[in-house]
């Protein structure tokens, strides 16, 4: 008659091949559970942390590629404000070419979703590191375009005019302004203000007091300068019986004003007076003459500034 095995002989024969079966069996099970995982792909902001007084000397991704895998319903609502990554290289405290890995980690709702797997791209991150500086430099505003016909741009006010930009060492010591975004001018005919952003020529550069200036322009009527060489001379309020004998010459004149008013200025508009209510009997008279134009226009020079006049009775001539 065959006697059975005792329990504990039975389990431990052939150990080898059941060990093996077992490992197969788990890594049959983990495999089907990662092969059924989804994916996701997300494009998360990188944050790289310096040491009091010290920050990048070179540009670098502020974004990295982030996989992560898990179960579609978990996937389904991941953002990428759910995973945070970050370079640290606060523990460096001297100017170099350091490297640090790039760490991700699950922030918000994320925390708790279990099975999950989290890679990033790049693994790690290589940079220059410099010590930090700052300088007050002047606001320049960037114009775009022009004011209407016959406008221009008098002045403008920038508040503030002077900010102060931090970075590395290294490249703040060349800076000597910045400038503003477009301000467009196209088309104005009268005072505006308006806030500007400033405009990061390096994006290592920052703005510690904010980015954002007032700009305040006047825009006024374009001044222009004209001539008149043909300006008639006109003799006003001589008395009825008294006539010029002797033929008035023509004027001339220099002006400046506005330049719609004055490219619009009929040339007729345009003379020469000569005041003669004063004058009672016949004889020779000089009297200065005025110029008689439109408001708003200012005689630079004009001549002549007087005449000679032969007055004479009307209806007899010599």
């Amino acid at each position: 008659m065959k006697r059975n095995k005792p329990l504990l002989e039975r389990i431990v024969s052939n150990w080898p091949a059941k060990a093996l079966s077992l490992a197969a069996a788990v890594m049959l099970f983990l495999f089907h559970n990662f092969a059924t995982l989804s994916v996701r792909y997300l494009s998360v902001d990188l944050e790289a942390r310096f040491a009091d007084g010290f920050t990048s000397a070179q540009q670098y991704p502020r974004k990295v590629r982030v996989v992560v895998r898990g179960r579609e319903n978990n996937l389904s609502t991941v953002i990428e404000g759910d995973i945070e990554a970050v370079a640290d290289f606060s523990r460096f405290f001297s100017e170099g070419v350091y490297k640090t890995p790039i760490i991700v980690s699950k922030r918000g709702n994320l925390e708790r979703v279990d099975p999950l797997e989290i890679r990033v791209e790049p693994l790690e991150l290589n940079l220059r590191i410099e010590r930090k500086a700052r300088k007050s430099v002047e606001v320049v505003p960037n114009f775009k375009g022009f004011p209407a016909p016959g406008y221009e741009l008098e002045q403008y006010f920038v508040n503030p005019s002077r900010i102060d930009v931090e970075g590395p060492a290294g490249l703040v010591q060349n800076i000597t302004s910045t400038t503003t975004e477009d301000i467009d001018l196209t088309g104005k005919t009268g005072n505006f203000t308006l806030r500007a952003r400033l405009v990061r020529e390096n994006p290592l550069f920052v703005f510690p007091g904010g980015d954002i200036v007032d700009f305040r322009g006047q825009i006024k009527e374009s001044t222009i300068l004209k001539s008149f060489d043909t300006a008639d001379i006109v003799a006003l309020d001589l008395r009825p019986d008294l006539r010029i004998d002797n033929p008035l010459p023509r004027g001339t004149l220099r002006v400046q004003g506005g330049q719609l008013l004055l490219e619009d200025l009929r040339p007729d508009r345009v003379r020469l007076i000569v005041d003669c209510s004063g004058i009672t009997l016949p004889g020779i008279y000089t009297l200065p003459v005025k110029t008689d134009l439109p408001q708003g226009i200012m005689v630079l020079n004009y001549t002549p500034v007087q005449v000679t006049l032969e007055i004479r009775p009307r209806g007899r001539q010599q």
